[in-house]
């Protein structure tokens, strides 16, 4: 990959794991009540640890 589009894709890994912070408060307010909500809250922390991972670990910030 050429280094614009490893800027590119850290870009867009940071937008998409920022995203995922609004959705998972929801979630974690809802997940008392609802199993649904709690397995969706537990599942979406997971990817967004990969995410998270990913960039410390393959995308360095440039």
């Amino acid at each position: 990959m050429s280094e614009i589009d490893l800027s590119t894709a850290r870009y867009s890994i940071e937008t998409v794991a920022a995203g995922m912070d609004g959705v998972l408060v929801l979630l974690e307010q809802h997940s008392e009540q609802s199993e649904a909500c709690f397995s969706a809250f537990c599942l979406l922390g997971l990817v967004k640890a990969q995410l998270e991972s990913v960039l410390a670990d393959e995308l360095p910030a440039s």
